[in-house]
């Protein structure tokens, strides 16, 4: 089972994360964040296989909390999303410690398998 946590400040984006994550079996939502801050202490308490979270977000991005979360001692990996598409997105998120990148429009197709491919140690940036 991967054990998945979620951040957006959207909560109709995270309401569709919430659904396609349920699609998979092998995927249990272990936390909920709606800002980078809430994401960084979610993985300290719940220290979640992966993160799926959002670049845009206000106060702490998704980019700095995202470097904020390699720093950990936690094996969580990451994997940023965004409305936005671009490969300078996708490289910023390299560059910040993230393992993955989708595009939002992206996202019903592409999340399992980047959730998947990034678990399994491989990298998966989608833009």
């Amino acid at each position: 089972m991967i054990r998945v946590a979620i951040a957006d400040d959207h909560p109709d984006i995270r309401s569709a994360l919430r659904l396609l994550l349920s699609q998979s079996e092998n995927v249990e939502l272990v936390c909920e964040a709606s800002s980078g801050w809430e994401a960084v202490k979610c993985v300290q308490q719940q220290q979640p296989d992966v993160l799926v979270m959002a670049v845009g977000m206000p106060g702490l991005d998704g980019f700095a909390a995202a470097e904020q979360i390699a720093a950990l001692p936690m094996a969580t990996r990451v994997i940023l999303i965004s409305v936005d598409e671009g490969g300078a997105l996708a490289e910023r998120a390299a560059a910040v410690g993230a393992q993955g990148f989708v595009a939002k429009d992206e996202l019903a197709g592409s999340l399992l398998v980047a959730i998947e491919s990034v678990y399994g140690g491989e990298p998966y940036f989608l833009d």
